[in-house]
């Protein structure tokens, strides 16, 4: 359900938001908050929809929003899995590496001629998820964890 309202936002308000030429990636956003707390094949999963449903809103390289969401569910998930006290600090740093990791990775499967740019913008648009994830990732860890007793 989170991935559709994230597609929502993304169609609606995302170039709302956009700060000095920067916008976030909310479907990214969610596919590694909620990444955070499931395991490989969930993960892989949730970045398969959320990269089909960027993709569909992109109106385009919906292959390549679709392989690079899903390899990086993947390995958020594996990294999940090496049972860590997770965070909001984890939850930024997770996600702004995943932001670059997800736009380099999405630059060898679509060139673009003004590189330099796009790299600004990545690194921008990095820090813009990182911090939009850790008011998720708070209301996600009090709604998915278990109270500890």
């Amino acid at each position: 359900m989170l991935l559709w309202f994230a597609g929502a936002a993304q169609q609606a308000i995302a170039f709302q938001v956009t700060a000095g030429g920067i916008s976030p990636d909310f479907p990214l956003i969610v596919i590694v908050t909620v990444g955070l707390f499931s395991n490989r094949r969930s993960g892989a999963f949730l970045g398969f929809l959320g990269g089909a449903i960027h993709g569909a809103i992109a109106g385009g390289h919906t292959a390549a929003y679709t392989i690079t969401r899903t390899v990086i569910g993947f390995i958020v998930g594996w990294f999940t899995g090496m049972e860590f006290e997770g965070n909001v600090a984890v939850a930024f740093i997770v996600t702004a590496a995943a932001t670059i990791v997800t736009q380099l990775t999405f630059l060898l499967l679509t060139p673009r001629g003004a590189i330099l740019s796009f790299l600004l913008a990545t690194i921008g648009s990095a820090m813009y998820n990182g911090v939009l994830a850790i008011p998720l990732y708070a209301l996600l860890k009090r709604v998915l964890d278990s109270p500890r007793r």
